[in-house]
Parts: structure tokens; C-alpha cells; sequence
């Protein structure tokens, strides 16, 4: 049996498995709900679907309890103003009506490590960020932001990598709280996940059981979902007991984006994507809706 195969029917049994949790009553005190904005890429001059995604989030029924840009906020390349790309990212940011939260993506990494187009303390300065890695509480949840550069796993970057995992093993081991992990570069993921995957190069994947997903999967217990970006595609998988999600990227497809819903205590989860899309295209980039949702119908009363 093909490692697609096997992947297939891990995600028909939670399917399953999430049927037979929708007859349990649903408790809105719960229930967390919050968006994630996938890889937007931004240029200063070209801001994408940035401004439209914004007013579209404000603009929902059920406002969230918070939005998470999910890494590769901005396009990072080498020949432009990447601070200013930042700066312009963070007055769009300002402007959503939930607090706002940030993922470092490789296109952030990049212009800060290979490029020397900018430090550290200046983008996490302009993004008013302490550190690349962080969590906080919210709503009787515990999130937590991990850089997933693929690039830490080489020599130069090993003490980079050594102090995020004593960090995330600190952070887990000290929390109660139901935790949901984002993460931009996709950790739980595998090439046979997609079969859209199959012909890209498989060094941008982390390898099964890489030390960040050693660490999450130890605390299954507690985590309710992890979300990642970086490969513009939208699925789910769950894998020795924790579900992670691939977020489709906001540049393309009119600036779609994922309002999600966590209930704290079973664990369904309810993806509404938006434009609000059922469907699969060829390399399943459009972000698709699943899960159970009575969770938010349940907010909608």
C-alpha cells in the first residue's frame, strides 16, 4: 500500500470518526474561531488581495477571536524594499477588527539570512514581534507560533534550532490548556500527502519524524490542530493522533482565506474557506471547507 493510500484512509477514518462526533451536543463556550491568511506574498506596489481579504475578514458574520498571517506575508525578493513591504503589511494588519498575530515564512528568512537585505530586530520590530517563535492564551486555548525554516535544519542555522525546540518542549510541557501549533513551513506534511507533490523537490520537505514534529507529537494529548502554509494547498491529515491542516495561499484564487472552528473539549474542527469552495482542483489549491459544521452554526444562534 502507497504512502497516499495509507494517508487516504487515515483521513476516511477521521472523516469517520468526525460523523459520528457531530451528534454530540455542541457547547459554544468552547468553541474558539479564528482566521488564517495563507501566504499573501505582499509587494509594497502590488499588495495582491491583501486589502480585499481585510475588509472581507471585518467584514464577517462571526467575527474571530483572532487572524493569523501564516508566513510569506510578504514576497521578499531580493531587488526590492523588504522592510517597506513590511511596514505596508502591518498598516494593513491594523486595520482587521480582531488582534492580529504573525508566522515567519522562508520569503521573511530569506531576505534576513541569504539577502542581508534587513536584521532580525528590524522585522520583528516592524511587526511589533519579540521573538520568531512565541504563544499566548486565548479563549481557554493555548496557541503557539513556530518559525519552520527548512533551512535550520543545516549546521549554520543548528543553534537557531536547538534553542526553538528547548523553547517549544518548555512551552508544551508547562501547558494545560487544549494548544493549537501554526507553522509555515509545513512539518507534518509529506510529498505522497498530494499527489500534486510527487514532482517537486522533496528537500523542501521536513522529514518524517523531524525533531518539531518529534516534539508536538510527544503533547498529542493536548493539541488540537496544527496549521501550516508554504505549499499553497488545502488539506488534512491526522497522523499519531494530531491533525494538521495545509491552509491554501491568499494570493491566488480572489483572496481566499480559512475561518476555522475548534471545539475545546471533542476536538471537531469546522474549515470554512472562503470563497467557500467544497470542490478540489487539480493540485487542490483552492481552500476547501470540511469538518463539522454545527460549530458554526452554533455561533450563528
Amino acid at each position: 500500500m502507497s504512502a497516499w493510500q495509507v494517508c487516504s484512509l487515515v483521513v476516511a477514518a477521521a472523516a469517520l470518526c468526525g460523523a459520528a462526533r457531530a451528534q454530540e451536543p455542541v457547547d459554544t463556550a468552547r468553541i474558539i474561531n479564528f482566521v488564517v491568511i495563507g501566504d499573501p506574498h505582499l509587494y509594497t506596489n502590488a499588495p495582491r488581495n491583501v486589502p480585499q481579504v481585510i475588509e472581507r475578514i471585518n467584514a464577517l458574520p462571526i467575527q474571530p477571536d483572532f487572524v493569523i498571517s501564516m508566513g510569506d506575508n510578504i514576497a521578499g525578493g531580493e531587488d526590492h524594499e523588504v522592510l517597506a513591504d513590511a511596514r505596508t503589511y502591518h498598516d494593513y494588519a491594523n486595520q482587521l477588527s480582531a488582534p492580529h498575530y504573525y508566522v515567519i515564512g522562508n520569503h521573511e528568512c530569506i531576505p534576513v539570512e541569504v539577502y542581508r537585505l534587513l536584521t532580525w530586530d528590524e522585522l520583528l520590530g516592524a511587526w511589533e514581534m519579540d521573538s520568531r517563535w512565541y504563544s499566548f492564551d486565548v479563549k481557554g486555548f493555548h496557541v503557539i507560533v513556530i518559525d519552520g525554516w527548512i533551512s535550520l535544519r543545516s549546521d549554520k542555522h543548528a543553534d537557531v534550532l536547538k534553542a526553538e525546540l528547548a523553547w517549544l518542549a518548555a512551552d508544551l510541557e508547562a501547558c494545560e490548556l487544549p494548544t493549537m501549533v501554526f507553522v509555515h513551513q509545513a512539518i507534518g506534511f509529506q510529498q505522497a500527502d498530494s499527489p500534486s507533490w510527487i514532482a517537486t523537490d522533496n528537500r523542501k520537505f521536513w522529514p518524517p519524524g523531524n525533531p518539531l514534529e518529534t516534539v508536538i507529537q510527544k503533547h498529542a494529548d493536548k493539541i488540537v490542530g496544527v496549521f501550516e502554509g508554504h505549499k499553497h494547498a488545502s488539506l488534512w491529515k491526522t497522523c499519531c493522533g494530531v491533525t494538521y491542516h495545509q491552509i491554501g495561499a491568499s494570493f491566488i484564487h480572489d483572496g481566499q482565506f480559512a475561518q476555522v472552528f475548534i471545539d475545546a473539549q471533542t476536538r471537531r474542527f469546522f474549515v470554512l474557506g472562503h470563497p467557500e469552495r467544497n470542490e478540489r482542483d487539480e493540485a487542490w489549491s483552492i481552500q476547501q471547507t470540511y469538518g463539522d459544521r454545527r460549530l458554526m452554526e452554533a455561533l450563528q444562534r
